[in-house]
Parts: structure tokens; sequence; C-alpha cells
């Protein structure tokens, strides 16, 4: 039986997230836009997750907009920043890196302390007075370090700039709100949902252009029919996902910590130890071993691990997390990310530590 630890990269759909959709599926098949009264299943399937996720978000339900993931919402929301200026985390992911250089007129990339954080008083040296939009992650995605969103977002708001924040692997993991939030990213397949389906969050009066015309749906901001049992799935999985939401996070930091101790005296250093992090992400620098060749070796013996994120891992380049952090070229190759679920259990966390240990 393998073991799974890279649930940074994607989660398995929870089983009743799967019925759920199933369940949509056969009886809520329906166009949503259509008149007759059996199309009213599915809008109130629509409605009912629209809801889930706007109550876990402490906002309203008008302010939730369906999109198609993390990718769509971020470049969505970095819209606000076309043709002006964008003060972006130097370790964002991806999609709003490359959307922000598409959207903005000129891009200040913030970077991190040692400990992968973002300070709120280098965001402010960074503000200028065209500058539109400041976007930074909730946790990133590579290290678990959390960022300090809400101090960071008054500095946004004092520029007279609006503050997007990229969610999707923080939700479902740890309280996740929209208090000094003007736009923020979510993707169900992070927190045991579906993939292809995700959300953004525009606070009311927040001007952000329409991202696709056509039909009225969503609003008018978003045409297309919509995805009726993926975002059945979505709200399902919200749901699921603050229910125990501490007792699973102490428990992920314990096969974390466990984890940890089992590779005592073997080099091994967390990166942004010193700083909150996610319970159950952890990159973790091994001096002198090539992450690439320990992942393929321990795939060999069933253990499914990462150097990263998953849609960078084909680049060969190194992290820019990584370098970001102040780790050289050669040394941004040796790390792993480690990442369990719920489903992983401490037998399965001591085997993995075992095998990490032997390579070593």
């Amino acid at each position: 039986m393998s073991i799974y630890l890279d649930h940074a990269a994607t989660t398995p759909a929870d089983q009743r997230v799967v019925e759920a959709m199933c369940l949509c599926m056969r009886e809520a098949f329906y166009n949503p836009s259509a008149a007759y009264s059996a199309a009213g299943h599915a809008r109130r399937t629509q409605r009912m997750a629209r809801q889930a996720v706007a109550q876990l978000l402490g906002c309203d339900g008008g302010e939730v907009f369906f999109t198609s993931g993390g990718t769509e919402s971020n470049n969505w929301a970095l819209q606000a920043a076309r043709g002006r200026h964008a003060v972006v985390g130097a370790m964002e992911h991806a999609s709003v890196l490359e959307a922000a250089r598409a959207y903005a007129s000129h891009v200040t990339l913030v970077p991190p302390d040692e400990n992968g954080v973002i300070r709120p008083e280098a965001v402010q040296s960074a503000l200028r007075p065209d500058t539109a939009l400041v976007s930074v992650q909730w946790a990133n995605n590579e290290t678990g370090v959390l960022q300090p969103v809400e101090q960071i977002a008054r500095v946004a708001h004092s520029g007279g700039a609006l503050f997007h924040t990229d969610a999707v692997q923080a939700f479902g993991h740890v309280p996740v709100h929209t208090r000094e939030i003007d736009l923020l990213s979510l993707s169900a397949h992070k927190f045991y949902g579906p993939r292809g389906v995700g959300c953004l969050y525009v606070r009311s009066g927040t001007a952000l252009p329409a991202l696709l015309y056509g039909g009225g749906q969503e609003s008018g901001l978003r045409a297309g029919t919509e995805n009726t049992p993926a975002i059945c799935g979505l709200g399902v999985a919200a749901e699921l996902a603050e229910a125990d939401l501490d007792r699973r996070a102490q428990r992920e930091r314990e096969l974390m910590q466990l984890f940890v101790s089992l590779l005592d005296g073997c080099g091994a250093r967390v990166l942004g130890q010193n700083a909150p992090r996610l319970p159950g992400v952890m990159a973790l620098w091994l001096p002198g071993h090539e992450s690439e060749g320990l992942i393929a070796r321990l795939d060999t013996k069933g253990i499914q691990v990462s150097g990263g994120a998953a849609c960078a891992a084909g680049s060969g380049l190194p992290s820019h997390v990584y370098l970001a952090m102040g780790l050289s070229a050669r040394e941004a190759r040796c790390v792993l990310r480690i990442s369990p679920g719920r489903a992983t259990t401490r037998h399965q966390m001591e085997t993995a530590a075992a095998a990490l240990r032997s390579l070593l």
C-alpha cells in the first residue's frame, strides 16, 4: 500500500463529497438558467453551496463567485491591477506572479524575511501613488508559512490599494475569513473536494472587470453554464473542512513533529521553522541530497512526496520560494515537501521517515 504525503498538491475527494456529486448529477442535472420548475433543483444546489462558503468566510453569498479553481480565481483577481502598479509577494504561486506581470504596468516583488514571512513594513515600502493592488498569499503552498494578511491588508488600504490573498492552500486547514480582505481565492481540490472548481470572494463595491462575456451567469461577471455537480461538491467539502478543524490540525502537527524527530541527526532543517505555519505542510531542507533523486527512490518504496509546487515539478528549475528564502540554486534543489492528510496514520509517518533516513 502506498503512503501519500503530498496533500499540499491535491487531496483525494471525500467519499461524502463524491456521493453528493453523484446524487446531484442524477437529480439536479438541469441547466440552472432554464425557466421551468425542475431547474430550480440545480439553482438551489448552487445557492446552498454559495451560502456554505460565504458562511465560513464570514461574508455575503452575493460576494462569492464560482470559478474553475485557484488559477482562474487568481488571474481574475489580478485584473484589478490592469494597467497600474501591483505589489506582490516574491513567493506567490505562479498563477499570481504571471497574472501580475500580464495585467499590471509594473510589478514590485516583496522579498520575505529569513523565515519566509512577508513583513507589512516591507509592503509599505513598496507602495507607490499608482499602486492598485497588493497580493500576498494566506499560506505558502511549498513551506506552509502563514502570512500576516490582515496587517498587510491594512497597509494596502492605507495606500489606497485593494488587497488580494490567495487562500487556496490555507482554506480548510486553518480558519480563513474576509475581514480586511477585498479579494480572496479558493480551490476545492485542496480541501477534499473535486478538481476544476473554486471561487473568488469579491468584497461588495470592489470594481472588477467581467472575466467571461456571454450569458448572465455569476451576476454577469462569468458567463457559461455552471458546473452544478462540482459546485455542489465544493459546498459539501467546505462544510466538512470546517468540522472539527482544531482537532485535525493538532493531529497533523503531531504527525509532523514525529516525522522530524525520527530524522534527528540527519542534518534536516525545516524551512520557516520559526514562523507560524500550516499544520500539515512542511519543507525539509536536506543539504547534499537532491530532492529529485530522493523522490524517485522513495517512490519505488511506495512513498509519494514532492520537492515543491506540483505545477513546477517538470521545469527543472529550483523553486523560486526557496530561492527567495535565501537558499542558493544548489541548496534549493535539496528540499522535500511533506504534507500528510486526514487519513495519514502514525505508522505511515514512521515508515516514511525510516525510509528517508535510510536514504540519507
